[in-house]
């Protein structure tokens, strides 16, 4: 139910966090086995039976269960469907269980990779500058979310967000006005306070509605709040619902469904906007994970347990000792006396076959490690990331050089995203700040431009010098190659997280610098240069006494 049509004083009982979006529920399965695999939560901590290991049928005591026929009467049994007592060998395999958080080594590369340049944001035609006043937008930009984070720091986290689930929700709010009486509307922008952004996860994103021209109109969100903690208790956490359309918000108690408080936002549409980690084909109102399938990476925690199972078995294998046969045959009491169960990490097995040491099968061992690289191997793929090993075997320099590109036009495709929806986010604050469509006008009067690298090929530094030097030697132009100079400047080791003044300051001095030579003038500076350092050796004068080639030398 859209919050403009909700009555003040009406509370919407436990409907109101019950009732959600179709998708909403069809992928919140999907959500949570992703933010587990993101962090490493969730079903790969646990050790009861919501653990993400997948138990074998006899892994449980209980797996069997007997019942008498009720026309026979004869004892029956049968698989137990919902095992719950499990076994040393389960308890075992759940304790030896690690989980390899490739997702965050897969996130982290892509990060790094798409804001090693951090994006160009200006207001007017002027380049910035550290000796002019920042315009408003500017200083919004210096504190998006109302707790003093940098647009460059908060874009960071929320595509980290985006990319392990799809997408993520940014909802812009208004705080109170400031510098005004109670009870009167502020009278021009100074007055009003920044507004500052929310980030919502899909798990909190209930429930949503479009109009028949595929414009969103309201949104559900779930929010959490904390309690006051002090020394003497612990705070509670509680949840609340948020609804809020093109005109208003609400929001209610998410179990009682008992209404809170509402207001007016004054953006005059809906202040919501999406920022996309990869869109989807047909359910285009959600994204999808870059990370790919989430059950890749729960199957591949089941292996890695598996593998280590069977590591241990081979190292604490059994030893068989001989019983002997005939009336001599010693019995099993006399040989355990003697020895004991256990020899120093082998237990011991008495039998009348020949002694011998068991040990399990190494294939088994083998075709578990190949097929633990190959679900790693799906799982890069499926990020498109190329796997570490490709790059050791024999694969041609033009499939990896194939498998880079691939991975720089991802990249840019992730970066296209983010301009998008920082465009998104200044048009919300420029409503929110002038005036609804007026706001417009005056983002349209500022020339506001946003503008992220288009693009992220991983060259070699060595490559990137030899291309430098290629422009240096083919006398390209003096303006080309300063600006060749200071989009190398982050490619030098120390030199990609630089502060804005200093890199300001290095780009100006770059502008300083004269042109560079052309061929021509290095051709000539080089002939000068021999001309003046050579010397004229004179001739020998044969007639002159006292040389060797003096008439009568030879003979002297």
């Amino acid at each position: 139910m859209p919050a403009g049509n909700v009555n003040q004083t009406q509370n919407l009982g436990p409907k109101v966090g019950a009732q959600v979006h179709p998708i909403y529920q069809l992928m919140k399965p999907t959500w949570v086995q992703l933010a587990d695999v993101r962090e490493g939560t969730g079903g790969f901590l646990t050790t009861d039976n919501s653990s993400y290991i997948v138990p074998h049928p006899r892994e449980w005591l209980d797996h069997s269960a007997t019942t008498t026929d009720a026309v026979t009467g004869a004892k029956v049994t049968r698989v137990n469907p919902n095992p719950r007592n499990p076994s040393p060998k389960l308890q075992a395999r759940r304790k030896l269980a690690r989980y390899e958080n490739i997702a965050s080594a897969l996130l982290d590369s892509k990060k790094s990779l798409l804001f090693r340049e951090q994006p160009a944001r200006r207001v007017g035609d002027a380049p910035p500058s550290t000796t002019t006043e920042p315009t408003d937008l500017e200083e919004w930009w210096e504190n998006v979310d109302g707790d003093g984070q940098h647009i460059d720091d908060a874009m960071v986290q929320w595509w980290d967000i985006a990319a392990s689930f799809g997408h993520c929700v940014l909802y812009m709010d208004v705080g109170p006005d400031v510098d005004t009486d109670p009870g009167q509307a502020p009278q021009t922008a100074a007055d009003q306070s920044q507004p500052y952004v929310r980030v919502y996860t899909p798990l909190d994103v209930l429930d949503w509605r479009r109009d028949e021209n595929g414009t969103l109109i309201w949104i559900k969100l779930l929010e959490a709040v904390q309690g006051l903690t002090t020394l003497e208790s612990r705070g509670v956490t509680t949840f609340r619902v948020r609804i809020v359309d093109e005109v208003s918000w609400k929001l209610y108690d998410y179990k009682s469904g008992q209404y809170i408080s509402e207001g007016e936002h004054g953006f005059g549409v809906l202040p919501v906007a999406y920022l996309f980690g990869k869109r989807r084909s047909i359910l285009t109102d959600v994204g999808e994970s870059i990370l790919g399938d989430p059950r890749n990476h729960i199957d591949l925690f089941n292996l890695t347990s598996e593998l280590r199972e069977l590591l241990r078995n081979q190292t604490f294998s059994f030893i068989n000792l001989p019983l002997g046969t005939g009336p001599d045959a010693m019995s099993v009491e006399s040989a355990q006396a003697m020895m004991g169960s256990q020899t120093g990490t082998m237990n011991v097995l008495f039998s009348g076959a020949a002694a011998q040491i068991l040990t399990a099968d190494a294939a088994n061992v083998a075709a578990y490690q190949a097929e633990i690289q190959r679900v790693k191997r799906e799982i890069f793929r499926e990020a498109g990331v190329p796997y570490e090993s490709d790059t050791k075997d024999a694969e041609s320099g033009q499939s990896l050089e194939t498998k880079r590109e691939e991975l720089a036009v991802r990249v840019a495709a992730y970066a296209d995203e983010c301009q998008q929806t920082e465009y998104a986010l200044v048009r919300l604050w420029y409503r929110a700040r002038y005036g609804g469509d007026a706001g417009l006008t005056k983002m349209e009067a500022d020339k506001v431009q946003i503008h992220y690298p288009e693009h992220f090929k991983q060259t070699p530094f060595k490559d990137v010098l030899d291309e430098a030097a290629a422009a240096q030697n083919l006398g390209m132009p003096g303006e080309f190659m300063r600006e060749l100079r200071k989009s190398m400047v982050s490619k030098f080791e120390g030199m990609s997280n630089l502060d804005p003044e200093t890199l300001e300051a290095i780009n100006q001095a770059i502008d300083a610098m004269p042109d560079d030579p052309t061929p021509a003038d290095k051709l000539q500076q080089k002939m000068a240069l021999a001309a003046a350092t050579s010397k004229v050796v004179p001739k020998p004068d044969l007639a002159k006494p006292g040389t060797n080639n003096a008439p009568g030398a030879a003979a002297a």
